[in-house]
């Protein structure tokens, strides 16, 4: 269950003031403008977790390590489908080869092959982490990493944090029209300078614990935008 916040961190950004007479024209009178920025955020509960486990093994024949890279992907990706995760939230065909090197005798010299391959998975029950997290490890895995806790559809957080970014324009583009003694008129222009970003990520290593100590915490979804108004003395 999504858990949406009502925390909504306004962050002021440089607000430019024009008020030019090389402006709009409008029946030979000049139309004065004032240009502000607005941004804000909205916070929300991760409800999908990513990360990556690596198999990594090295020897003389590709054909034999192979091998042993397959079965040991099979067992960990069975440790995690116990779990009750999906297949397609497993992605596991991402192989590389490369030439396995050792310095002899000051010199390198090749001395077979080093062969590894991914295993990505996405975990849709965050209550589960610290049992699939413990399973994986249990399997012998060469290396675990690419943490992401994330929100699969940020679009709601998103939509309002452009809602209170155009609140938060308008605030003080009234504000600084006030303190010079003028008003606000229609709005002349919107743009907006953010881009809607669905799955905003945090990059940290959770706790690796049997207990519950793993708590994905909050990400915040921003909006930002840049809001032209007509100003009328």
């Amino acid at each position: 269950m999504k858990k949406i916040f009502a925390f909504v961190t306004l962050i002021s950004l440089s607000a430019a003031l024009t008020y030019s007479t090389a402006s709009l024209a409008k029946n030979d009178e000049q139309v004065h403008q004032i240009n502000v920025s607005g941004q804000a955020n909205v916070a929300s509960v991760p409800d999908l977790f990513e990360f990556s486990v690596y198999v990594e093994e090295q020897g003389e024949k590709v054909q034999n390590l192979n091998r042993v890279v397959t079965d040991k992907t099979q067992t960990i990706v069975s440790s995690v489908l116990a779990f009750g995760v999906d297949k397609k939230d497993i992605q596991s065909m991402r192989v590389q080869l490369n030439p396995w090197y050792e310095n002899i005798n000051n010199q390198r010299v090749q001395n077979g092959f080093r062969l590894s391959r991914e295993i990505k998975f996405t975990l849709r029950d965050i209550e589960k982490y610290d049992q699939v997290i413990d399973a994986v490890l249990s399997t012998g895995v060469s290396r675990i990493d690419g943490f992401n806790y994330v929100v699969e559809d940020a679009q709601p957080q998103y939509l309002a944090a452009l809602e209170l970014a155009l609140k938060d324009a308008k605030l003080r583009a009234s504000r600084m029209a006030a303190t010079l003694g003028a008003k606000l008129g229609k709005v002349i222009s919107i743009s907006e300078n953010s881009g809607y970003s669905p799955m905003p990520r945090a990059r940290e290593v959770m706790m690796m614990s049997k207990s519950s100590d793993s708590l994905p915490g909050q990400i915040n979804t921003g909006a930002q935008v840049n809001v032209v108004f007509e100003l009328v003395e």
